[in-house]
């Protein structure tokens, strides 16, 4: 075969014994892309250069000119092998199994596929593609006596795309042997691929399931010209003509995204200019995988949506910890509350996602909400993998798979065990983790390279506070200007307090408010301690709330701050006891003091924030007053009637700056909690609950015991999540006051539910679990403001009212393992307002859901545990 003219191998820089680098970036490269070349019919030592060069007037190796010009950021890599068809006492003696290994090892040894952070693009031509899969299969099986099972799985876990040149994925017709002629000294390597080619089938079935596990892309080109070459036996002068034949028939060289080119067997990939097919399709090929990145990275921007100046000020720190992350496996964000931690840790989880198979960002909790956030917020290549639909996903599939894990605000030794825990599992050494925390100790016992995150400077300061008070194209009133200076000042570079004063003075154009919020500021700094400082600060905004919004915040960041309830459920309580809930919350997230969700999540906030609002609602003030009780501030000996010694023993979350003693004459006013989240080990009992005559919110977690004497629930309660034995809710609250209720949350062994529910007028969102009860009364339907149904474990259930079809405001219903539910009253479709309808782990024949006359609803069959029409399923129905 007649080779193109000889190259110059010092052109390229030689990384080790078979591995060139044709071109590297002026900075850390982006993608690697590694060219294999294929059978020579003469030794050469540059045939890592001579394959890839073009047939153009000035001839030259295009990897080294033209693919560098279209992607600057990409390490370009060649590898040179013994690819001989003729033998000598030093060449063509290898087979392909010993090629592949010896690849892989100089491979490794140059730190291809070994940074998650550049993917991996392989090029092969003829042979070159079927030392390409040999590589990645014996790399799976990791069949290596001298790499890690760690090396080979990030190797694989980096490749992005293979690109094919004529690669004989189902055999050759011809072995450059002329006529079938035998060579005289034919390589050992020549009856090696006969019998590879042989076996052709097995080896491409192999590689396409192991292509299809790592989802890798393919694509190629395939000869449609007939190949002319020339021969020379060793030790001879004289050249053995060969007629022109196919080398790769189209049927063996398609695979992937494949096209046939107007080219032979060598030219195919030796472009004649940079307009040639064969060229054009290699580098769209390139940008796909790019692009495709791309792509997952905008699907997941959606979630963790960062401020355009927040990214702009960080921007220059990205870099800085990418390269980190290049050594390190695990890196700890660190540095005080409100200085962009979570901000910056999410500007690095969007711009690093592309480049892992799973991705994780996990929000502060305990150690179990830690493990379900996990579970709940983990994508695969940007799709969701958890919740409805995929039941059978388990934490397990992580093994051995690129993983970019979050974990932000982690602050005591189980969230480090959850971190340890999940990167033991998932035991890949390509995978990445980023921590967030105020704590530098636990950020060294997490492992992780510690990395401080500092405030901002004073131009950076201004950037950011007028970013939010004078959004482009507003400019401040000059009268204003000596204020905006002194109160950027004030913030300390920290960009929570820039923010929240930003928002918070946003559009004032009275002198008056501005100098008003610059004496709080003043005051604040003459407060003691950086803790106590913040608080003062971030208290500006809240202090100049209105006592609806006040009150709002408050249940916001002490009761409703945990993942049993959503937005939706709290703006249907504020509706009853403030009114105007929606234009209330937004106030809020104008001025930053809660996050702008939709209604169907939990309710999110800054930390800081959260503090400042637990701190004002659960501290014990002067005269044993105490907004919201929870576990961390209602201690175990708790007595009702003398709770001086709980207050001259402890102070939590104390907003004074003396301390209460017993001789101060103060009593607990335990009528005046208005929110309570009641736990096991809380010593409350029902008379306690009882005299809580202004409680608005009782969740409670503990099961308690009914008792006549004490009396019934307070009547301005309008959230009560209930657990323990009642045979009736008119055991819970006195029947004058059901009016009140707007969420009810039961998990108690009802028997009947009254015909008189349609009292409960203002009741939104119903849930009703371990229920005794066979059917509801015809009065369910007067429910006017019912939106929100869920049955769960009512084994006994058989059907729904007839009447239910007049609950017009009904908007969701969920069935949950209500196994002997037969009947759904018709025809459903007069419920205008229902958007959702979910059935699970009911054995309930799928026909029959079909059947049902839903109107504006679809039906979506989601999951079933077995392959039977009477399993436990799944059905989602959705609204148009």
């Amino acid at each position: 075969m007649s080779l193109p003219p000889a190259c110059s191998a010092t052109a390229a820089t030689r990384l080790s014994d078979s591995v060139y680098e044709l071109h590297k970036p002026g900075v850390e490269s982006l993608l690697d892309v590694v060219l294999f070349h294929g059978l020579q019919s003469s030794h050469t030592s540059v045939a890592h250069l001579s394959t890839w060069t073009s047939r153009g007037c000035q001839k030259e190796v295009w990897p080294m000119t033209w693919l560098p010009e279209e992607f600057p950021g990409a390490r370009i890599l060649s590898v040179n092998y013994d690819a001989c068809i003729t033998t000598s006492a030093e060449h063509g003696r290898l087979d392909l199994y010993c090629t592949a290994e010896n690849l892989m090892i100089n491979l490794i040894s140059a730190k291809v596929g070994q940074d998650p952070l550049r993917p991996v693009i392989l090029v092969g031509h003829s042979y070159g593609g079927l030392v390409i899969k040999q590589m990645c299969l014996q790399a799976h099986l990791s069949e290596s006596l001298h790499l890690s099972k760690e090396q080979m799985a990030g190797f694989l876990n980096c490749v992005k795309g293979i690109f094919f040149y004529g690669t004989p994925h189902h055999g050759m017709s011809s072995f450059f042997s002329p006529n079938g002629t035998h060579l005289k000294d034919a390589s050992p390597l020549v009856d090696y691929v006969k019998l590879l080619c042989a076996q052709s089938a097995r080896l491409h079935q192999d590689f396409d399931a192991l292509r299809l596990s790592y989802k890798w892309s393919i694509a190629g080109v395939g000869e449609s010209k007939p190949t002319r070459f020339t021969i020379t036996e060793a030790g001879s002068q004289d050249d053995l003509a060969v007629s022109c034949e196919m080398i790769v028939e189209e049927a063996s060289a398609r695979y992937g995204d494949f096209s046939m080119e107007r080219e032979d067997h060598v030219t195919l990939c030796q472009p004649e200019s940079r307009t040639s097919n064969t060229y054009t399709r290699l580098t769209a090929f390139i940008q796909s995988i790019d692009d495709n990145k791309v792509n997952w990275r905008r699907s997941l921007d959606i979630l963790q949506s960062v401020p355009k100046m927040a990214m702009s000020l960080r921007s220059h720190l990205f870099e800085e910890v990418r390269n980190i992350l290049r050594t390190f496996q695990t890196v700890g964000l660190c540095g005080m509350g409100g200085i962009g931690k979570t901000t910056f840790a999410k500007l690095l989880f969007n711009e690093l996602c592309a480049e892992f198979e799973y991705t994780c960002f996990v929000l502060k909790g305990d150690y179990m909400a830690i493990k379900r956030g996990v579970y709940s917020s983990m994508y695969h290549h940007g799709k969701q993998v958890a919740g409805i639909g995929n039941e059978k996903w388990k934490l397990t599939a992580l093994r051995q798979k690129t993983l970019l894990l979050v974990l932000d605000d982690i602050d005591n030794d189980s969230h480090v065990e959850v971190l340890h825990y999940i990167s033991s599992l998932n035991d890949c050494a390509n995978s990445r983790y980023i921590v967030t925390s105020r704590d530098k100790d636990i950020l060294n016992r997490s492992d992780a390279y510690v990395f401080d995150v500092k405030l901002l400077n004073h131009k950076s300061s201004k950037e950011l506070f007028m970013s939010y008070a004078f959004p482009y194209p507003t400019e401040p009133n000059p009268s204003l200007t000596g204020c905006v200076d002194k109160i950027i000042t004030k913030c300390n570079g920290l960009p929570l307090t820039l923010e929240v004063m930003g928002k918070y003075l946003r559009r004032r154009e009275s002198e008056s408010i501005w100098r008003q919020c610059l004496d709080a500021l003043d005051e604040a700094d003459n407060v003691n301690g950086l803790d106590e400082q913040l608080w003062k600060k971030l208290r500006v905004s809240y202090d100049r709330l209105s006592s609806q919004e006040k009150e709002i915040f408050l249940d916001a960041a002490s009761f409703f701050n945990d993942f049993t309830w959503n937005l939706r459920e709290a703006k249907s309580c504020w509706r009853v006891l403030y009114g105007r809930e929606h234009l209330r919350w937004q106030t809020l997230v104008d001025i930053s003091l809660v996050y702008d969700e939709d209604e169907a999540e939990h309710i999110q906030m800054h930390e800081q924030l959260r503090s400042v609002g637990i701190r004002l609602a659960c501290g014990w003030g002067t005269g044993g007053r105490c907004r919201t009780w929870t576990e961390k501030n209602v201690p175990s000996m708790f007595n009702s009637s003398n709770y001086d010694d709980r207050i001259a023993k402890r102070q939590l979350y104390s907003s004074d700056t003396s301390p209460c003693s017993p001789s101060s004459g103060m009593e607990t006013h335990i009528e005046e909690v208005i929110a309570l989240r009641l736990e096991d080990s809380m010593p409350l009992n029902w008379r306690d609950i009882c005299q809580m005559k202004n409680l608005r919110y009782l969740d409670s977690e503990k099961e308690l015991m009914l008792d006549e004497e004490g009396g019934k629930l307070p009547k301005n309660l309008v959230l009560l999540r209930w657990r323990g034995k009642v045979d009736s809710v008119y055991d819970l609250v006195f029947r004058g006051f059901a009016g009140q209720l707007v969420v009810l949350d039961l998990k108690a062994p009802l028997t009947c539910l009254p015909t008189t529910i349609s009292e409960f007028r203002n009741l939104e969102v119903l849930k009703l679990e371990g229920c005794l009860f066979q059917s509801l009364p015809e009065t369910f339907g007067q429910l006017p403001r019912l939106r929100h149904l869920t049955f769960r474990n009512c084994g006994r259930l058989r059907s729904l009212p007839e009447a239910f079809v007049r609950l017009t405001e009904l908007q969701s219903l969920e069935l949950r393992f209500c196994s002997n539910f037969e009947k759904f009253p018709a025809p459903m479709e007069q419920l205008p307002s229902m958007e959702l309808l979910i059935i699970e782990g009911h054995k309930i024949i799928k026909p029959y859901i079909e059947r049902l006359e839903f109107g504006h609803l679809t039906y979506t069959y989601i999951w079933s545990q077995e392959k039977t029409d009477c399993s436990p399923h799944v059905f989602l129905i959705l609204k148009n």
